[in-house]
């Protein structure tokens, strides 16, 4: 397939731009690539890439993403078989690097603007292009009003992902066909939930006989004080209250222990030390069990959210796993999972340290924590749907070995 004249004006002005190529890294394929432009949509596309490689990892037909990103903005965490890096979405030296090198057989572009060169020459070197959550189409500066580049762009789209059915007009005007187009509904940044060792968590809850436990996460040094000042208020409403503290440091187990043990009857997940009837503070000072914290946990606080540092973990993990969640204002990258989840009433939101153990103690009451607890849930689970379809149409790509 071939560039149309305007795709062509387009990538001469680029290239005289003198963006310099960037090292592509190295990917197994078959590789499916995703691009974002805003912090949120990097959250988004995370989760769906999440979900995408366990499906296929599951099925034995495993792929691998190349999840790209503006400049400036913070990448997801690494994980096996994705990698990540900040491009210049408008550089055709870059994107014909990352075509001959990796050869990705489907694009998801989630943007506020079009990417011409990205669409234009994954298109040209074989990829099915698809576009998410963008309710018209729109160009960066003037190329929108650059005669036929759009319809010759656009053209050149494999699907567009709607999240309104409003949206199909703005579209059709611009020349996507009613085949092209998908009413999917908009994406969401709901991560996997977080898996854990169920005998663990059984021989947990047995432990901790039944109490009521509230859940610390990702708490910054700064914070550890409120924390503490939140669970003497917290022992105060009801002296069988439990808290799991999980550091953001893991290093800071054994000082932390060595802190609170003369306040409270302190346990250390490191040291192996048991939970007793007596164990009033938990500290778990270990990597990569966060879904086992959350399921023994009625409510959450998200760490950071108190310290100008802002969140440590998106409030979506607990809100997934039924946790009631509790933060403070300075909810950093993760800011509009938290506004999706306040909207919904999914949340407690306090102004300052002085107010968490109150809100612990709110957020721990049966009534309240149920019905936290479900509006969270109806966030995660909304943009199921979506996901499903974009994850279903992505692997139709790979045909009929990698989409079963």
């Amino acid at each position: 397939m071939q560039h149309s004249a305007p795709e062509k004006l387009y990538l001469m002005w680029t290239r005289r731009a003198g963006q310099t190529p960037q090292p592509v890294p190295h990917l197994d394929g078959p590789v499916i690539w995703l691009h974002a432009d805003t912090q949120n949509a990097i959250a988004q596309l995370d989760a769906l890439s999440g979900a995408l490689m366990l499906q296929q990892a599951q099925r034995g037909h495993p792929v691998s993403v190349l999840l790209t990103h503006a400049a400036g903005l913070h990448p997801p965490t690494e994980i096996p078989g994705r990698a990540t890096m900040p491009i210049a979405a408008d550089s055709a030296e870059i994107m014909t690097a990352i075509m001959a090198r990796l050869a990705p057989v489907a694009v998801l572009v989630a943007t506020r603007r079009l990417p011409v060169a990205l669409i234009s020459s994954a298109a040209t070197g074989g990829a099915k292009v698809m576009i998410a959550d963008m309710d018209s189409p729109r160009f960066a500066g003037f190329w929108g009003s650059v005669p036929g580049l759009a319809r010759a762009l656009l053209g050149r789209v494999h699907r567009v992902f709607l999240s309104k059915a409003a949206h199909r007009a703005g579209w059709a005007k611009a020349g996507v066909s009613t085949e092209q187009m998908l009413l999917s509904g908009p994406l969401n940044d709901a991560p996997l939930a977080l898996g854990c060792n169920e005998n663990e968590r059984d021989l947990l809850a047995q432990s901790f006989r039944q109490r009521t436990v509230w859940l610390a996460i990702g708490v910054p040094e700064v914070e550890e004080a409120m924390i503490v000042a939140a669970h003497r208020a917290a022992l105060r409403d009801s002296h069988r209250v439990a808290l799991i503290l999980h550091p953001a440091d893991p290093m800071r187990g054994p000082a932390l222990k060595a802190e609170l043990a003369p306040k409270f009857n302190t346990a250390l997940r490191s040291d192996d030390d048991l939970i007793t009837p007596e164990t009033q503070v938990y500290i778990v000072d270990t990597e990569g069990e966060r879904g086992l914290w959350y399921r023994l946990a009625v409510a959450c606080y998200i760490g950071g959210t108190l310290d100008k540092g802002g969140a440590t973990v998106t409030p979506m993990e607990a809100a997934g796993l039924g946790c009631a969640v509790v933060h403070g204002r300075e909810t950093g990258q993760f800011g509009a999972a938290f506004h999706r989840l306040a909207t919904a009433k999914a949340t407690s939101r306090i102004q300052r340290p002085e107010a968490l153990g109150q809100a612990i103690c709110a957020a721990l009451r049966p009534d309240q924590a149920a019905q936290m607890a479900h509006q969270g849930w109806q966030v995660v689970s909304e943009g199921a749907e979506t996901a499903d379809m974009i994850i279903g149409a992505l692997l139709e790509t790979l045909g009929p070995a990698g989409g079963n």
